[in-house]
């Protein structure tokens, strides 16, 4: 069985064309998460993958960390201009703690947690680095209530398809998404993080961010929180 990273290794280029559709500023995912940034002096966007919403950060922050697993993805990063360099890292959600990383104004994370481990471990280490005043923000998958087991990926592939086009009007777009959730890489990963249900979403997060703003169906298959501390 691979290690995370190596999946998103294998997969940078198709990942990156897909991610590309839900940063676009036209997005109702890129439009969301700009109204939920207040600005300040530290960001930092944990499994940042090719850093797109990184430049947002950096448009609105004055010190922009990405952390990612993919060395392969953080390569993609490292390519695009942005207002402030933002330093990237190539390491584990998990590792992330005060005492290493400092506070943040911001903590973000899009499309990422439900890879990152199990989710109330993750959440504890994210809050950890939020500073006093500061904002934990954070975009991920969901599946519906009952949703399709595992072994009908096929049909949530071209689901997927149809939410990228709707958003997009991108064919292309939307042929890369089904591509990546087919590919065989994608397939295994897939068995070895599977989303939360709306509802778990719902419970593990109000459980681990007292006070949670949670929105569902951001939209279709994705859900979103804001935690201020």
């Amino acid at each position: 069985m691979s290690a995370p990273e190596a999946y998103f290794d294998d997969l940078a280029e198709l990942y990156e064309r897909f991610t590309g559709i839900r940063d676009a500023a036209t997005s109702p995912v890129r439009s969301w998460l700009t109204d939920q940034l207040p600005g300040g002096r530290r960001a930092m966007d944990v499994g940042c993958g090719g850093g797109n919403n990184c430049g947002m950060l950096a448009d609105r922050y004055d010190e922009v960390v990405g952390v990612d697993i993919s060395q392969k993805m953080l390569d993609i990063a490292a390519t695009k201009p942005t207002r402030v360099p933002v330093r990237y890292e190539c390491r584990e959600a998990l590792s992330l703690s005060p005492e290493r990383d400092g506070l943040f104004d911001l903590v973000m994370s899009v499309n990422a947690v439900f890879h990152m481990g199990p989710v109330d471990q993750v959440l504890a280490v994210l809050r950890s680095v939020v500073a006093p005043g500061g904002r934990l923000v954070i975009v991920d998958v969901t599946q519906p209530d009952g949703a399709a087991a595992p072994a009908e990926q096929s049909a949530y592939a071209f689901e997927t398809g149809k939410i990228v086009y709707d958003v997009s009007g991108d064919v292309e777009a939307a042929c890369d998404s089904v591509r990546m959730m087919l590919h065989p890489r994608w397939l295994e990963m897939s068995k070895q993080a599977m989303p939360l249900t709306d509802t778990e979403f719902e419970l593990q997060y109000a459980k681990a961010l007292p006070g949670v703003r949670i929105t569902r169906d951001l939209i279709p298959t994705m859900s979103a929180a804001v935690w201020d501390a």
